[in-house]
């Protein structure tokens, strides 16, 4: 696990390891992910809003520098999530699932009500954590079992260099 993720139990020891700007950086990754899947779905209605109401006021050139601007944003937004997904996909060298891209607003609207949803829990039913299982498929559970049995080799093999396995073993 990382070190990282074991300390965000102790946030006075991070921020001795990251120091101020560090932990401000971290703390706005991760929470500022959160925070865009909760909001996501506002903005997006605020948008639609935006959209008809400009479309009813006419062909005016504010209306229509406005209009422009709220789907350009959008646009933006989608392209530079499904860009990192096709960086992820290309990094893992699964280059031919990349047409699931094509679904990145669905993915955000996806998001948006798990992040909601685990808000609500979080208030409501603290103690249950719904958590997802990741790597389902044959190469990641391939990938974790090759890096399991290289841990446990690695294991057996201090073990044995120690003498502590055959007395394990008796």
């Amino acid at each position: 696990m990382q070190t990282w993720l074991v300390h965000m139990r102790e946030p006075r020891r991070l921020f001795r390891e990251l120091g101020g700007p560090g932990l401000l950086a971290f703390q706005l990754i991760v929470g500022g992910n959160a925070l865009v899947a909760v909001v996501h779905p506002v903005l997006m209605i605020g948008l639609i809003w935006e959209v008809f109401a400009l479309a009813s006021q006419g062909q005016g050139l504010v209306a229509f520098v406005r209009l422009a601007h709220y789907l350009a944003a959008a646009t933006v937004g989608y392209l530079t999530s499904a860009y990192l997904g096709w960086r992820g996909l290309s990094h893992r060298s699964v280059s031919n699932k990349i047409r699931v891209l094509l679904c990145t607003p669905l993915h955000w609207l996806l998001l948006s009500l798990a992040a909601w949803r685990a808000a609500f829990e979080l208030i409501w039913a603290p103690f249950r954590w719904r958590k997802t299982e990741h790597g389902l498929d044959e190469a990641s559970r391939q990938e974790r079992t090759t890096r399991s049995l290289l841990e446990l080799e690695r294991h057996l093999t201090g073990l044995t260099k120690r003498g502590e396995l055959a007395q394990i073993l008796d």
